[in-house]
Order: structure tokens, then sequence, then C-alpha cells
């Protein structure tokens, strides 16, 4: 299926969706190392107050290391809740509207994380830009992130 005729694949209430994002969360792991350029599958995990498990997933370009990728999702079900998506190609969203440069996606009902938003960030650093995801996503305690040496 292309991209452009894309479905969305979950069933969260909107009203779900949003107590999870706006729930209280604190980091489980207390030191995360951020990847090197193109280096896969780095991820740390936050727990909210109720127990829920979610997953922050982050990756930097290859070719480009100012173009990264930040999101959460819930561990157990992966759906995805949160994304932000810093010095990104063009997004086509479903409904035709086009999104330039930085931009967040966020969990909605029926569209799933397929709509983007432009971001407005005060630095597109990838520790900072982390950072913006976490606060959006209400993590409070947070690991120290450590610069990869790779």
């Amino acid at each position: 299926m292309s991209r452009k005729n894309r479905k969305p694949r979950f069933t969260l209430s909107q009203e779900e969706a949003e107590r999870l994002i706006t729930a209280v969360k604190n980091a489980v792991e207390d030191v995360f190392r951020m990847p090197a350029a193109g280096e896969h599958n780095a991820e740390f995990h936050v727990r909210a107050d109720d127990g829920e498990k979610f997953t922050i997933a982050v990756y930097q370009g290859t070719k480009n290391a100012a173009r990264h990728q930040i999101s959460a999702r819930i561990t157990k079900l992966g759906i995805p809740l949160i994304r932000l998506c810093v010095n990104s190609g063009t997004h086509n969203n479903p409904d035709g509207t086009r999104i330039s440069g930085t931009h967040w996606h966020v969990y909605k009902e029926g569209d799933d994380d397929l709509v983007a938003y432009p971001a407005d960030l005060e630095s597109d650093g990838f520790v900072d830009a982390t950072i913006a995801l976490l606060d959006k996503f209400n993590v409070i305690k947070r690991p120290v992130f450590q610069e990869s040496l790779i």
C-alpha cells in the first residue's frame, strides 16, 4: 500500500490517547546513550504513575546528522502516540496538505499518527529535540543523556 493510501491501524479512543499522552511519566533507565548517526533500535523506557509502560525510540540520520526522529509508543500495544521529525523532508497529510521541515505527529483517533503539524523548536539539536518530545509527552523524570562515542 502506498503511503498516500495508508489507513489507520489502531482503535485507541481519542480520550484514552490524550489520557496516556498527558499522564505524568518517569524514566525507567537512569542513563541513556544517545545513538550515533545511523544507529538503529536505540530506545529507553518510561512509566506512568498508573504503571502503563512506554517506549521512547530515538534515531539520528545517517547522511544528515541534523535530521532525527524521536517517538513515543505504548510498549505492550506498539501504538504510536507522539513523534517529532526534525529537519525532515516534506510530509504529505491524508487530506493533501503538505508539511515541510520539522514537524510533530500526535495520535488522533481515526488517523493514528499519520497527520503532521509544524513544530517550532527553540533548538533542533539532537538532545534538545529529545527533551522537547519528553516535555510534550509529560516525562518529568528523565535519564541522563550521554553522547555516543561511536
